[in-house]
């Protein structure tokens, strides 16, 4: 891409500057940042320009193809949810983490089937797969690209089987020393049996669901439960998807003091055009429920980083690998829905610009395309 400025930004969660301090970033040919800090005019550049999802295409019948959810949308790293298992996530290395221009990690599924025709066909359809020895094994093989133990906990889901699954799910992710992913959805299994099993470092996501059993916003006590638990550790993501993000919900805890310790999409076929779209539409419609726009960004940026553990992301030392997503926060006006149907008024909205990851710099864009129709799953 030869020699690049980012000119004029604003610093928020960058390494080294305060937030909101003036920055210009450099990035050399080779897409290593070569200055950070005020431009003097001195050193030549080539342009001067004025930063949960499924991505497993064709290995499972609801992930989207990885270009859709990345640096295309401002987005420089993606973590697949649990879309494979043991039985088939050397398909997912093989054929699309591997191809893909950018960095994607992944969580696997305790089911060795993963997500193969979800939602119409359980994961969950017996004991056959659950196989722990042989999940185990597949972690250790690749554990370079695993970073968690993913369990969908949800009536759908788990049939008959009730917390069963999510049990043997938190033994794997005990006996492999990583965390525990529950996805909630309506009860059985109910929260508390959930949060029961859980330690600090695990992760529930969906958690401003308005459903009837699992809403926080309906259950006094889930609500302060949880807030204990992450005060303690506990890490909650939004997970907007399909069924599972409500405004009110959301706003209702933020007011609070509730506030999500990541944010993310659940980005698949069924909600690529609505209600979801992408990751800068939904970290637009949570300042639109009361989050600070540092915070959103945070929640995008460090705190994932950290619980993935990835070291050097948001640097700015000379020699450090480029990084970075370029947005503007512009002023607008659009009713998008949550979840659950209903409309909210966005008048904030992050536009991406440019995505940089090394040598790479790709324009960006949210996906404003409104007229077509969700797949049903």
């Amino acid at each position: 891409m030869g020699t690049v400025l980012l000119r004029n930004a604003k610093a928020l969660h960058l390494a080294g500057f305060a937030a909101g301090a003036a920055v210009d970033i450099g990035i050399g040919a080779d897409g290593m940042v070569v200055l950070a800090g005020a431009w003097d005019r001195r050193q030549p550049f080539d342009r001067v320009i004025d930063l949960h999802v499924h991505c497993y295409h064709g290995g499972t019948w609801l992930s989207v193809r990885p270009e859709e959810v990345g640096p295309a949308t401002g987005v420089g790293l993606v973590v697949d949810c649990g879309s494979a298992g043991e039985a088939n996530f050397v398909g997912l290395r093989e054929f699309i983490i591997e191809r893909a221009a950018f960095p994607i990690l992944a969580y696997l599924n305790v089911s060795s089937i993963g997500l193969v025709a979800a939602n119409r066909v359980s994961e969950l359809i017996g004991a056959a797969v659950l196989d722990p020895p042989r999940a185990a094994a597949c972690v250790e093989a690749h554990r370079d690209l695993i970073r968690g133990i993913k369990v969908r906990a949800s009536s759908q889901v788990v049939g008959e089987w009730g917390m069963t699954p999510v049990r043997v799910a938190k033994q794997l992710a005990r006996a492999v020393n990583l965390p525990l992913i529950v996805h909630i959805g309506e009860a059985p299994p109910t929260l508390d049996e959930i949060l029961d099993i859980l330690d600090p470092g695990d992760v529930i996501t969906h958690c401003f669901t308005g459903r009837l059993t699992t809403s926080i916003a309906r259950h006094e006590s889930y609500f302060q439960r949880i807030r204990t638990m992450t005060a303690a550790g506990l890490i909650i993501d939004v997970g907007h998807g399909q069924g599972s993000f409500h405004y009110a919900t959301a706003r209702a805890a933020i007011a609070r003091g509730l506030l999500p310790t990541v944010v993310s999409t659940d980005l698949h076929i069924g909600n690529r055009w609505g209600p979801v779209w992408d990751l800068a539409t939904t970290m637009s419609k949570m300042l639109t429920v009361g989050m600070a726009l540092e915070d959103v960004v945070e929640r995008v940026t460090a705190a994932p980083a950290r619980f993935l553990n990835l070291g050097g992301w948001g640097g700015t030392a000379p020699g450090t690998l480029a990084r970075f997503t370029v947005f503007e926060v512009a002023d607008g006006e659009e009713a998008l829905p949550d979840s659950h149907g209903s409309l909210e008024r966005v008048t904030r909205f992050f536009e991406p610009r440019y995505t940089a990851l090394g040598d790479a710099l790709t324009p960006a864009a949210r996906n404003t395309t409104r007229d077509r129709t969700s797949t049903p799953i």
